[in-house]
């Protein structure tokens, strides 16, 4: 529709919707094709640098050593993002040639190249070779967070040998720190085994839930507190809502210490160790099968059969009762595309003769396309497929993500490779189970999404902004607060 070097000189206030539609597309691929632009040439600066700059022996240079410092003085940006230009840029010429070329036609932009680079980069060739054309193939109508997930549940299913060794190398980088920035504040971040990482997310979001509807706090706001009230032992969040003694959840005693919910969807065939199918941590996304099994070993089970009328024409009581075992384990997260907030923290909504899992911001976006409010349209295919359509008229269908987990086989088709005397099969039809840790209580929301998007994908780097108009403070999911906690409770 429109030459790169002509967008800026467009008048969009005279467009129209679909047009809009387009000229985002066209500005995307640009920026896209641009990012490409970057990355080649910084690859060929170290390339140069790498062959001229090496001076072997104590106090020598070694080879490439100041390209990123010198790219990144004239970017104006630090000697980490750099070097991670370089770094894909090696990687692209090295390893991934399709990747390569979608990523210099602008088909596809530098966050959802650094998915398939950080997904391929410890697998063998011959895994790379089968993978890379399946994650092109995603990358093209997904986002870069669900891009990831998938990639990661395909290498594990194509190496699940391989995905072990690694997981139990990563857990040597396990590491907390704080990080000083202005106005008094500090960072407080760290690399955790998934496992971990969840139980702490999901005792936060459950201290957050703690004091009443009036307490002014957002979420986030919650959750930082929540945090140092672990720290200090108080264990338990003080409303704020002023009203003293009126506070209908005033300071009471804290509870015993209890463990929060891990919930692990695995394939029955793989709990039984007859196959290395991935399995589905709630809140994360996808693990190997060596780990699932080890969360499972002091566990109790539920068993989600493949094919159920539980949904169809069910009364809200009977939904209310088979939501946790079944729509939810199914579901596995937000039925909107590309959401990924876990189905733990959604809502069931009804969708034509069934159930879907939707969080509470896009259960009331749903809401008010079915009332004709929202351009949005919105109905259910089949039992498998919901399809959203866009004001633009744009198509979009979402599966059911937990499904791909607890049945390996509606997944798509994967040639299976020989890695390191281990096959990698897909299941056979059944049954599987949920995995519940001891201790918990049933269908305990997280607050952290698995593989939500962050500053560290370096085309929108966001993290951490403070959104100066107060009522931008909710607009991502995971911040919503739910106008009706007991929604959650099945």
């Amino acid at each position: 529709m429109f030459e790169h070097n002509q967008l800026s000189a467009v008048e969009f206030g005279t467009m129209s919707d679909e047009g809009l539609i387009e000229a985002l597309r066209a500005a995307h691929g640009a920026a896209a094709a641009a990012q490409a632009a970057e990355v080649f040439a910084v690859r060929e600066l170290y390339r140069r640098h790498r062959a001229a700059s090496a001076e072997p022996g104590p106090g020598g240079v070694r080879a490439g050593e100041f390209a990123a410092a010198e790219a990144a003085v004239a970017l104006y940006v630090d000697e980490g993002t750099a070097g991670a230009l370089i770094d894909i840029g090696l990687v692209l010429e090295e390893s991934l040639p399709r990747t390569r070329v979608a990523f210099a036609a602008g088909r596809i932009d530098l966050a959802k190249v650094r998915v398939i680079v950080d997904s391929t980069r410890a697998l063998t060739k011959e895994v790379v070779d089968a993978l890379e054309p399946r994650l092109l193939e995603a990358a093209a109508r997904t986002n870069p967070a669900r891009l990831r997930q998938a990639a990661r549940r395909w290498a594990i299913r194509l190496d699940p040998a391989g995905a072990q060794r690694r997981r139990e190398r990563r857990q040597d980088d396990r590491d907390v720190r704080i990080r000083a920035v202005q106005d008094s504040m500090a960072v407080f971040d760290g690399l955790l085994p998934a496992p971990g990482a969840q139980t702490v997310a999901m005792r936060l979001r459950e201290m957050s839930l703690q004091v009443c509807a009036a307490d002014p706090r957002t979420m986030p706001q919650r959750r930082a507190d929540a945090l140092v009230a672990l720290a200090d032992g108080s264990g338990r969040l003080r409303c704020q809502c002023g009203r003293g003694e009126r506070c209908p959840k005033p300071g009471a005693p804290a509870q015993p210490p209890r463990r929060p919910l891990i919930q692990i969807g695995i394939a029955a065939e793989t709990l039984l160790d007859m196959r290395e199918a991935p399995a589905f941590l709630a809140g994360y996304g996808p693990i190997d099968a060596a780990l699932a099994r080890l969360l499972a070993e002091h566990a109790r089970f539920q068993a989600v059969p493949e094919h159920s009328d539980a949904d169809a024409g069910a009364t809200e009581e009977a939904a209310r009762q088979r939501v946790g075992r079944e729509i939810r384990a199914m579901d596995g997260m937000c039925r909107f595309p590309g959401c990924t907030i876990p189905a733990a923290e959604a809502e069931v909504e009804r969708s034509g003769s069934g159930l879907a899992v939707l969080c509470s911001r896009h259960r009331r976006l749903k809401s008010l396309a079915d009332k004709r409010k929202q351009g949005w349209r919105v109905w259910r295919a089949d039992r498998d497929r919901m399809q959203w359509t866009a004001p633009n008229g744009d198509v979009h269908t979402t599966l059911r993500e937990g499904a791909r987990y607890l049945f390996p086989h509606t997944d798509i088709a994967l040639l299976a490779i020989e890695a390191a005397g281990v096959q990698a099969f897909s299941s056979v039809p059944g049954t599987a189970t949920v995995a519940d840790r001891p201790g918990s209580v049933p269908d305990e929301p997280s607050p952290f999404t698995a593989d939500r998007p962050t500053g560290e994908d370096l085309l929108y780097p966001l993290d951490g902004h403070i959104p100066l108009h107060r009522q931008l403070s909710r607009i991502a999911p995971e911040d919503d607060i739910p106008d009706d906690v007991t929604a959650h409770q099945v």
